[in-house]
């Protein structure tokens, strides 16, 4: 993973709260916990009362700005058909295979 700030170390408890945004600049919502497994970390990220877990991957993690308190990803077409439709945590518009829905 990319780490800003001159290669800044940084502890998973220093970036919890971390908003989260994916390839499209959509904020998804916040860094809030983390569930170990064998194999690797996964992040859960939550806004409102909907969760979305994201494996903690150099592939899927792209950069985490300590400054600017970010987190950036590039999620999987796979999140699509697990998922849905992805709605941005402001609540203004929503993707889903590309294209944006903005919701009234």
């Amino acid at each position: 993973m990319k780490h800003n700030d001159q290669d800044l170390r940084w502890k998973i408890s220093d970036i919890l709260g971390f908003e989260v945004f994916n390839q499209q600049g959509i904020r998804l919502g916040f860094f809030c916990d983390i569930m170990s497994t064998n194999s690797s970390d996964i992040w859960v990220v939550k806004d409102c009362n909907e969760k979305i877990l994201i494996p903690a991957l150099k592939g899927i993690v792209k950069d985490v700005n300590v400054t600017r308190k970010k987190i950036f990803i590039t999620l999987p077409k796979e999140y699509d058909d697990i998922y849905g439709c992805i709605r941005s945590a402001d609540g203004v518009f929503s993707e889903h295979n590309g294209y944006f829905t903005y919701e009234d």
